[in-house]
């Protein structure tokens, strides 16, 4: 499968092949070429099915992972949601050097339209689906900073109508704190480890399906073309682009084409 590393795509492109064709002149090469449509949105082709989730295509799912997308009440504070760090109107990510949850992480927000087609998830792949990537936020202590608990408790109080339509009845959570799971908080670590093993099941698979709903919403998030997509939708059948669509530093990347003009 092709995945398309987006808001990175022409950085890998300039680092690599650009740079060499930016000194051997205006025409790319039959390999280059190759290269570059590899990265092309193109070539993404259509959305491909997800085996790990039943609900992948369910609209009733994607609606319910939508308003959970936006909803600040999946956090320990009250005040943060998916799309704190991950903005629609910035392209699903926030512009900043390291994204701000609860806390402040180490690392800068991922843009996530298209990562349908990815293999991998967050930057260093440490995932395999598109849900499993969306419920490790949730518990990090610098980004949602909350327990499975707890968002069980949320779906129960506020989308038990929504969820149970499309996921079956919830189980019965009277017995189950607020807070508790296996996160590094030792007070919601001790009251999950208290829980009988049938409860900690229970409220895991409530968790594993907010995680499946908000991957419903996410899979529709596809990106537009970019400059780089039209820059090499133009190449011809002679490895060369039209000009104006990218600067010449663009195509050059690394300062190559400024090097030569300075030489």
């Amino acid at each position: 499968m092709r995945t398309r590393s987006l808001a990175v795509v022409a950085v890998l492109v300039t680092l690599t092949v650009a740079c060499a064709a930016a000194f051997g002149g205006s025409r790319w090469s039959a390999q280059d070429v190759e290269t570059l449509r590899s990265m092309w949105i193109g070539e993404l082709g259509e959305v491909p099915a997800d085996p790990s989730n039943r609900w992948a295509d369910d609209e009733r799912a994607a609606a319910l992972g939508h308003r959970l997308f936006f909803d600040t009440r999946l956090s320990s504070n009250g005040r943060v949601s998916c799309a704190t760090c991950h903005l629609p109107e910035r392209q699903f990510q926030d512009d900043v050097a390291l994204a701000r949850g609860v806390g402040r992480t180490d690392r800068r927000t991922m843009p996530i339209a298209g990562t349908a087609h990815a293999s991998f998830l967050f930057w260093d792949g440490r995932k395999d689906s598109q849900w499993s990537q969306a419920l490790g936020p949730l518990e990090s202590p610098v980004e949602h900073g909350g327990s499975r608990a707890r968002y069980a408790h949320v779906i129960a109080e506020h989308y038990r109508a929504e969820y149970e339509a499309i996921f079956g009845a919830l189980p019965d959570l009277s017995a189950v704190p607020t807070e508790a799971g296996p996160v590094p908080d030792p007070a919601a670590r001790d009251a999950w480890d208290a829980l009988d093993a049938a409860r900690r099941d229970d409220v895991t698979a409530v968790f594993v399906n907010i995680g499946k709903a908000i991957a419903a919403y996410e899979r529709r998030i596809q990106p537009g073309a970019s400059r780089f997509d039209d820059y090499v939708a133009a190449i011809d059948d002679r490895g060369r682009a039209r000009g104006g669509i990218l600067s010449d530093d663009e195509v050059g990347g690394c300062g190559c084409s400024s090097a030569r003009r300075a030489a």
